[in-house]
C-alpha cells in the first residue's frame, strides 16, 4: 500500500509563505523609514546652511555700510555708541517661491560701541576704529533648543587723522 503524503509536509508548490512575505514587508518598511529620516535630516541641514549664508550676507552688507561711514568720517557720537537693541532684518526661507511674511525668518544685527584707538607701533599713530557686529536669529529649520544662532564679525577700520 502506498502511503499518502501530507500537503503540509512537502513543498512542491512554487511561491512564498505568508511569513516570508511579512518579513520582506517589514524589512522594506524599516529601510524606507530610515531613508526617509536621512533625506529629511540632510534637507534640514542644507536649509540651515543656506540660512547661515543669508545671515552672513546681511551682516557683511551692514558691516560694509559702517566701514564706509567710518572711513568718510560721517559718524557722530551717537553712532559710536553702537546699536545694542539691534536692527531687524528678514532672512527668507530658501524654499519659498514668494516673499510672504509667514515664510520669512527674522534676525537682528547688533553693533557694539566703538571708539577711536591709536596704534602704539606706528610712527604717526594712525587712528583706527575696532568695529564689531553680530547677527542673531532663531533656528526654525531643525533642532530648536531655544538658543539663537549667531555670526560675529570684527574689523579694524583705519582712518586718516
Amino acid at each position: 500500500m502506498k502511503q499518502k503524503r501530507h500537503a503540509w509536509v512537502t513543498r512542491n508548490s512554487p511561491g512564498f509563505t505568508l511569513i516570508e512575505v511579512m518579513v520582506g514587508i517589514l524589512i522594506m518598511a524599516a529601510t524606507s523609514a530610515t531613508m526617509f529620516y536621512g533625506v529629511n535630516y540632510a534637507r534640514a541641514q542644507a536649509r540651515k546652511i543656506i540660512m547661515q549664508q543669508r545671515a552672513l550676507e546681511e551682516l557683511r552688507s551692514e558691516m560694509d555700510y559702517w566701514m564706509v561711514r567710518l572711513l568718510d568720517g560721517n559718524v557722530d557720537d551717537n553712532d559710536l555708541l553702537g546699536d545694542l537693541r539691534g536692527a531687524e532684518v528678514i532672512l527668507y526661507n530658501p524654499d519659498s517661491d514668494n516673499d510672504e511674511d509667514d515664510e520669512a525668518f527674522k534676525a537682528k544685527i547688533y553693533r557694539e560701541p566703538t571708539r577711536k584707538v591709536y596704534t602704539q607701533h606706528d610712527l604717526d599713530d594712525s587712528p583706527f576704529y575696532p568695529l564689531v557686529m553680530y547677527i542673531q536669529w532663531q533656528d526654525h529649520l531643525g533642532d530648536i533648543d531655544g538658543e539663537p544662532m549667531e555670526l560675529r564679525m570684527e574689523y579694524s577700520v583705519f582712518t586718516q587723522r
